[in-house]
């Protein structure tokens, strides 16, 4: 008995670290999905906290109509247990996704990254059949380059890239020419202290290659507003 009851504590103890990092996002995840439903056919940020923090992406992108659930410092297995809090309800046209920074800080590989932004695409896919994707590339920031994760970041957006090139409705950007100098070295101007989130700056510069792809691959729903016009008919034959 006693050997039984140590058995299924140490598979709790399995369980509750399986999904730790995924709990911790529950409060925040609630109070998105508790939030007022957006206009059907708008577009959704989804992703990790280099779009939560873009508190304003809604202005510096619009008049496009953004919606940004975007939460914690979540990786790409986060987002995908997350998914039907974040996605489905959105009834966007257009789905905006950055993630796979963190998965890097937490030694994810390059595979592991595309396998799941895979994942999350289908679900996308079949949440919202009509949708677009649009992957952003993941930042080569300075917090990169001093973690030595650089190569397999480079590996990660290439892989990205050949993703959504072989899928249909799926659109890549690569913000980081914006981000750079002409040398390939950060511009520190698009960065705060912690040298991996985005300064005003670095969101302007951001929203300069975002918001063009976005307003050529955004499609507004049509949203009938009255009724038909029926015609009427003789009551003669």
């Amino acid at each position: 008995m006693i050997r039984s009851f140590a058995f299924l504590t140490l598979l709790a103890l399995a369980q509750s670290g399986l999904h730790g990092a995924e709990r911790k996002y529950t409060t925040e995840v609630a109070k998105l999905a508790a939030a007022p439903v957006p206009a059907p056919g708008g577009i959704l940020m989804a992703g990790s906290s280099i779009f939560r923090k873009w508190t304003t992406a809604a202005d510096d992108l619009a008049p496009l109509p953004v919606t940004n659930r975007a939460f914690g410092g979540s990786k790409t297995d986060d987002q995908l247990f997350f998914f039907d809090q974040i996605v489905p309800s959105s009834k966007a046209s257009l789905v905006m996704w950055y993630c796979g920074s963190n998965d890097l800080n937490a030694s994810g590989t390059p595979d592991s990254i595309l396998k799941n932004t895979q994942k999350w695409i289908v679900k996308t896919k079949a949440a919202l059949p009509n949708s677009t994707i649009l992957i952003v590339s993941v930042i080569r920031s300075p917090q990169k380059r001093e973690k030595g994760v650089l190569g397999a970041l480079d590996a990660t957006n290439k892989a990205l890239i050949k993703l959504a090139k072989s899928i249909p409705g799926v659109l890549f950007a690569d913000v980081n020419p914006a981000l750079e100098t002409t040398s390939g070295e950060p511009l520190m101007a698009c960065y705060v202290s912690d040298k991996l989130h985005l300064t005003p700056e670095g969101y302007r510069r951001m929203s300069s290659v975002l918001k063009p792809v976005l307003e050529a691959g955004w499609k507004p729903s049509t949203v009938r507003t009255s009724a038909p016009k029926v015609e009427k008919t003789s009551d003669k034959e």
